[in-house]
């Protein structure tokens, strides 16, 4: 029986090191934690970490067949990407969204979304910060509406940022190895049901 799953994101997935501006040991990037909680609980499932820092939910819908091919689950963590370009709207973005929503559905793949996590202020202005929310709560929406899993990423991690953000130098948004780690947990429950 398949239970691979892949996870597709930006930096956040990938497990990107914003202070140092490289990616961080591909075995504390959530997908891989994942992984070793799910080897640990007896459940031989593969998850491949599909995660490009920097990446849009557009580029990765022009990209979603070949990076999901042969996946029974695919979890979906776009948006941080988005949300700081000011050319991007909420609508292009859940349109892109829903698109990726479809692919998997004609490929016989469940799918699971991640909201778009907290971010520092300073990371992208005060105009961006404000637009957090509304898209959260649109990409909520659409989840229900598609019958999609959401996993609420900003008020789980917006807690913390000591403890769930990895940067100290820069504007926190980029997870800590813990921040990582607790997307694993979260994602986790949603996911063993869908591979059942």
């Amino acid at each position: 029986m398949n239970r691979t799953i892949v996870a597709l994101g930006d930096g956040n997935t990938r497990y990107f090191l914003g202070d140092e501006g490289k990616c961080g040991p591909l075995e504390q990037a959530w997908p891989a934690q994942m992984e070793a909680i799910l080897a640990a609980l007896g459940a031989k499932t593969a998850v491949r970490n599909e995660g490009v820092p920097g990446e849009t939910a557009a580029d990765a819908r022009e990209k979603f067949a070949a990076r999901s091919a042969g996946a029974k689950l695919c979890i979906l963590g776009f948006g941080m990407e988005d949300i700081r370009r000011p050319e991007r709207t909420m609508v292009s973005y859940l349109a892109e969204m829903e698109d990726m929503f479809r692919q998997a559905r004609e490929q016989g793949m469940g799918i699971i979304a991640l909201g778009i996590p907290w971010f520092d202020k300073n990371y992208a202005g005060e105009l961006v910060q404000t637009r957090l929310p509304k898209w959260n709560a649109g990409l909520s929406r659409l989840c229900e509406a598609c019958g999609v899993p959401f996993v609420d990423l900003y008020q789980a991690l917006g807690d913390d940022p000591d403890r769930w953000y990895g940067e100290r130098k820069l504007p926190r948004h980029n997870l800590s190895a813990a921040g990582e780690r607790k997307v694993a947990e979260l994602v986790l429950p949603l996911a063993l049901r869908m591979l059942q």
